[in-house]
This record gives structure tokens, C-alpha cells and sequence, in this order.
């Protein structure tokens, strides 16, 4: 028998060889049984509710008669991947020299009467697996029927002279008695035996149909990914009483946040030395007490600290940009504002105005001009800034796996479960990958300006200069940590109610969305790796989204290191270009503004290519919105001119 073991990394198990997946391995096929896995350590509360919520939104579990995934904590059990076994499956083969059909029920009788694969009935060739099987939407899978021969005992007797006229097509293949030469029947289906939606009783849809093994529908995991936050320190630091101030002043990249040394922001005054240090000299006017906090500014800002104990400190700043009424409930909450700052300031790298900075401090002049350029052509293009992370925490959770189809309205949604220990439990598989990603800022002012021509928000005589007053008022107006993710991607603006808010925050996540699609689809080229090994990840009320190497094992070799630092600005122009042409214009401009031509992925949208249009980039109509309207698009000169205006008062 071919041998269960082969050598896969880690991040292959998860996207391939999950619980239930089927794959071929050296002649044969196999499905994955179960998984080694290592116990999580420490606080899961947090996955569980992504899981939940996750399944919530999955419309045809919501039509089962039992909950698949009960909210019950002890049932599940988070690990990270070890390794994979396997069996042989399907358990329906043919002889190599005579043709005849081998069915097993089961893989216990075929390792105990035939464990060597030989026929049975020539004593000499060597079994081969029909590659077909039976599928159900509601997950189920089985081996074929085979119709064997009628009124006589026996396994051997029922099968001698049985094969299959194969076709390549299940509908068309046949059994076939070679003996008696005479056909018997159709492959045949069977009755599935697992929980059906509302949806399958009411059409009959018991029975089960049939596909080849190779067929992309046998299998689909349903991957849920996420920045990996250390959840026991973000817990800690909401203890802090200026948690929330500090948070969104390191959004709005104040100057009084302490950026190479983040963590230290939530550090109590009263246990930072050098804070009691300039205290004391505040109130000594001795030259010498004056020499010392002379010294200890310049060493403060030389590590990127801001030590100013006045009136204007954070908590000051932020109540000014946000009018004394900074929405401190909603930051605390804000799960995507958190996973932000986290990755911006403590994962390391750089963004294009520190590189610009190193560039001059080293008189390299050459690398200087190249940097600068590149800055001077994001801002070009609405963006703000653009970091490059070297360690981009991304965890990714095995919520649970689909046949037939990925949809959520058509398929069950079914959990992987295994015995651990003594009991059965719904294992939630973890990978956790540090790879590398780059991080693009849109202009806050942009965005604004952007909202106001097309009549989304009133401004009522609050001119912004600044893109931390902008970025205040956005975060602010627009309803991000307040609308789950499902409802802004399926774009039902019938459900706002003329609520300009949610229209505004819709159309702002379809923006950020769209915009990282573009890059994606524009650095096909560029950065050198295949498409569905590159992921996207939004930050929404951080008006950011990162691009970050999802699949390959080993940090991506460089690829996106060597985009960010040498291919920028073509990148920016490539990008351009795709959005504003589609194969398929003027019909896709004129309709929805995203199609598979354009702006679809395969495989790397978390969202299954919900909340696109490039019609936000380039002006149009956005599907679902005022059929008649068309909308100003946020490269549209007309944005531009409102944000110089307002910058020059």
C-alpha cells in the first residue's frame, strides 16, 4: 500500500491538506483523517468569537435544523498544525491487467484483506483507484456504487467481470460485465445521510452526485486570516487610562507618540525615569538643571521620544483635533484600529519618509532621489504614506470546509472534527506566519474632499488643513468598529436608509478595497510571485491595507522587499492603468466597474470579491447605488483642486 507520510510544510497543510481534503499523491488518491496539533496557549475568547461570527453570516447553515457550531467553548479546541494523516480514498479500484472492479466499504477491510493492492481475480496486476466519487453540498463524500452481479454469494463471485467503461465523464460511464458482455448499469448516486437545508428538503436534493476526483468542487476550505496581536498585552495595556488616546493619536501619527520605542507610550509616567527627570528640572531654573533637559530633549528626540509635559500633550492634542469629544468607546472596540497600530509601530521595517531620512544620513544621495520620487508619486495617486514590514503577523484559522461550491448561500459550511483526548471536539487549525507585506495609507485629506463633492458628508464651516484633522473627522463620521464587515461588503445601500453615514462608510470601505485590488492585479509583473500566493488585509477606520505574502514558507524570498524598494512608482503607474481599463469596456465600466478581468482574484480575497468597483477610483456608477448617479471618482482632478484649497486656507 502506498505510504501515508508526505513531506508538506505547514502553510501547505493549511490551504490543502485540511481534515476532509482530498489529493492525489503518487498514482493515488488520498483523504486527510485528522491532524496533529499543539495546543494554543493562552487566551482563545477572542478566536472564538471570530468564529462565531465568522459562521453567522453563513446563510445555509442558518438553514439547518442542528447548529453545527454550538456556542460551547469546551467543544472546540485551537492548535497549531503538526502534521497530517491520511488514508487511501477512494476505496474503488481496478486491476492494471485485467481490468476488474475492487470496492471496499471501509479502509479497516481493505488493510486486512488486501493490504498489498493485488487482484484478486488475475493473481497479477496491480489495483489502480477510479478516480470518481460522490459529493453532497451538504459536505458529504463516498466512493462510488458499483453495480455488481445479481443472485449470487460472495465478494468475489459479486464482482468477477466487473469493470467500468469510463468515459471521463460520470454521466456517461457505465458498468460493464467483460465476461458476459453485456452493460448493467450507470455509476448510480447515493443518499446522503448528513443534516440538509430547508433549501435541499424543499427540492429533494437527498441524493448525491458524482464528479471526478480532480474536480475542484470536491473540496474548499474556508480560511478565516488576521493580524496576530498579542491578545494578552492588548489586553493590558486597555487598562491604562489614556489606552484610547493613545491609540488614535498614533493613528493620526502625532508627534507626541514615542515611536521606536512603542510599548513605552503605555508605560506610567511615574515609572519612566526619564519622564521624573524632566519633571524635576521643569521646576529647577539653574543652568544646570536647564543644560540637563537640553540634553535630555535631543536624546528623547534622537530615539523618536516626545517627553513635553505642558499643556499640549496627547490627551490634549487628540481632545483638539476631536473637538473635546474624542470617541474614546468606539477606539477601545475598534479591533481593526488596534491590529493597525500594532503592525505599523512594533513589526519592524520602514515607511518611504524614514527610508528618505536614512538615505540623507548617510549622504546617499542616489537612494535619497530614488525615495523621494517614490513619495512624490504615491502622494500622486492618494496616497499617504507606504510602509514596508518585514514581519507581518498574520494568523490564519481553519474555520471549516464546503463541496460542491464556496458559496455561502448553496453549500454547508462544515467544521473540522476529530477526537482529542477522550472526546469528539471541532478542531479550529492555526498557522501562524510572519511574512513579509507592504502597508498603504490613503490621504486622509483626499478621502474627505473625496466624500464632500460626491455630497457624502457636511463639513458645516470645519475646513481641515491638515491631514490629522482630516483623518479625526473621518474616523469620527464614518461607521466602521460599528457594521460588521458582511454587511459593508455586499454593497445594500438599500438598507441605509438615506443615512448618509453608512453611504459614506460603505463607500469608503469599497475604496480602500478596490484600491488594494488594483495593486494586486497591477503587481503581476512587478513583484514576481503568483497571485494567489499574495493576500490583502484592510484596516478600514485606518483608511490602510496591506499586501502581504500569504502561502510561501520562508518570508516570500524578498519579493515585495525588492517592489517596495526599487519598483514603487511603476508599481503606482501600472496601477493606474488597470483601473481604468477592463477587457471588457465599456460593459464593465457601465455596470458594476469589477469583473474576473479586472479586479477579481482567484483565491486571495477574504471578502469572495464583494465590495469592488473601480468606478470609485475612476468615476461611474456603483452597482446598487442611485442608479442614475454617477459618481466623482477619487482620481478626479476635482478632488485634488478641494485638497489644495483647503490646505492653503
Amino acid at each position: 500500500m502506498p505510504q501515508n507520510k508526505i513531506p508538506k510544510g505547514k502553510s501547505q497543510v493549511m490551504f490543502n491538506y485540511l481534515i476532509n481534503a482530498v489529493f492525489p499523491q503518487d498514482e493515488y488518491w488520498f483523504k486527510v483523517k485528522s491532524l496533529d496539533v499543539k495546543k494554543l496557549d493562552g487566551e482563545t475568547k477572542h478566536l472564538l468569537d471570530y468564529v462565531l461570527k465568522y459562521v453567522e453570516s453563513w446563510v445555509a447553515n442558518n438553514e439547518l435544523d442542528i447548529n453545527l457550531y454550538p456556542r460551547i467553548p469546551d467543544m472546540y479546541y485551537f492548535g497549531e498544525i503538526e502534521k497530517a494523516n491520511f488514508d487511501l480514498f477512494p476505496l474503488v479500484f481496478y486491476c492494471k491487467r485485467c481490468g476488474n472492479v475492487h470496492p471496499y466499504e471501509k479502509i479497516e477491510e481493505l488493510n486486512k484483506i488486501n493490504i498489498e493492492l493485488k487482484c484478486k481475480f488475475c493473481g497479477q496486476g496491480r489495483l489502480k483507484q477510479y478516480p470518481y466519487v460522490l459529493i453532497h453540498a451538504n459536505g458529504d463524500i463516498k466512493s462510488i456504487n458499483v453495480k455488481g452481479n445479481s443472485d449470487v454469494v460472495g465478494w468475489k463471485a459479486k464482482y468477477d467481470g466487473i469493470r467500468m467503461i469510463d468515459t471521463r465523464s460520470f454521466k456517461t460511464a457505465t458498468w460493464y460485465n467483460y465476461k458476459k458482455k453485456q452493460h448493467i448499469d450507470e455509476l448510480g448516486t447515493k443518499t446522503t445521510l448528513l443534516p440538509l437545508t430547508r433549501s435541499m428538503k424543499d427540492n429533494n436534493k437527498r441524493r448525491m452526485s458524482g464528479t471526478h476526483i480532480s474536480d475542484g468542487s470536491v473540496y474548499y476550505p474556508a480560511l478565516y486570516s488576521f493580524v496576530n496581536l498579542k491578545q494578552e498585552e492588548l489586553v493590558k495595556r486597555k487598562e491604562h487610562d489614556s489606552f484610547a488616546f493613545i491609540e488614535i493619536a498614533a493613528l493620526l501619527q502625532l508627534d507626541s507618540i514615542e515611536v521606536n520605542n512603542f510599548s513605552s507610550n503605555f508605560e506610567s509616567k511615574n515609572e519612566n525615569v526619564l519622564h521624573k527627570l524632566l519633571t524635576q528640572v521643569n521646576s529647577d531654573i539653574s543652568s544646570d538643571a536647564v543644560a540637563l533637559k537640553d540634553s535630555l530633549l535631543k536624546f528623547a528626540q534622537k530615539n523618536g521620544m516626545n517627553l513635553n509635559l505642558g499643556k499640549d500633550n496627547l490627551v490634549e492634542q487628540v481632545q483638539n483635533l476631536f473637538h473635546n469629544s474624542a470617541p474614546v468607546d468606539r477606539i477601545n472596540n475598534d479591533r481593526h484600529l488596534h491590529e493597525f497600530i500594532y503592525t505599523w509601530y512594533e513589526c519592524g521595517g520602514e515607511t518611504l519618509e524614514e527610508k528618505i531620512k536614512e538615505a540623507k544620513e548617510l549622504h546617499d544621495f542616489t537612494q535619497e532621489s530614488v525615495y523621494s520620487e517614490c513619495l512624490k508619486n504615491i502622494r500622486k495617486f492618494g496616497l499617504q504614506s507606504a510602509k514596508l514590514v518585514e514581519e507581518f503577523p498574520v494568523l490564519t484559522m481553519g474555520i471549516g470546509f464546503t463541496r460542491k461550491s464556496a458559496d455561502r448561500t448553496t453549500s454547508v459550511l462544515n467544521p473540522f472534527r476529530q477526537k482529542i483526548g477522550e472526546k469528539e471536539k471541532i478542531l479550529i487549525p492555526l498557522l501562524s506566519n510572519r511574512n513579509e507585506a507592504i502597508i498603504f495609507k490613503l490621504e486622509p485629506l483626499k478621502v474627505l474632499a473625496w466624500l464632500v463633492l460626491n455630497d457624502l458628508i457636511d463639513l458645516q464651516r470645519v475646513i481641515p488643513k491638515t491631514s490629522e484633522e482630516a483623518h479625526a473627522i473621518l474616523y469620527e463620521y464614518l461607521l466602521f468598529s460599528l457594521i460588521e464587515e458582511e454587511e459593508l461588503t455586499t454593497n445594500n445601500f438599500d438598507n441605509c436608509d438615506e443615512d448618509k453615514r453608512k453611504v459614506a462608510t460603505i463607500m469608503t470601505f469599497q475604496l480602500i478595497h478596490s484600491y488594494l485590488h488594483g495593486l494586486l492585479q497591477a503587481g503581476k509583473a512587478i513583484i514576481g510571485l503568483d497571485i494567489d500566493s499574495i493576500s490583502e488585509y484592510l484596516f478600514p477606520s485606518a483608511l490602510s491595507g496591506a499586501i502581504y505574502v500569504s502561502k510561501l514558507q520562508g518570508g516570500g524570498m524578498g519579493a515585495l522587499i525588492a517592489a517596495f524598494e526599487n519598483d514603487l512608482s511603476r508599481w503606482m503607474n501600472a496601477l493606474y492603468e488597470k483601473v481604468n481599463t477592463c477587457l471588457y469596456d465599456p460593459v464593465c465600466h457601465q455596470h458594476t466597474g469589477a469583473c474576473h478581468a479586472c479586479m477579481y482574484l482567484k483565491f486571495s480575497c477574504r471578502y469572495f470579491n464583494h465590495g469592488l468597483t473601480r468606478n470609485v477610483l475612476v468615476g461611474g456608477r456603483v452597482y446598487g447605488y442611485k442608479e442614475n448617479k454617477s459618481i466623482i471618482g477619487y482620481y478626479d482632478h476635482k478632488v485634488d483642486v478641494l485638497v489644495d484649497q483647503w490646505r492653503n486656507g
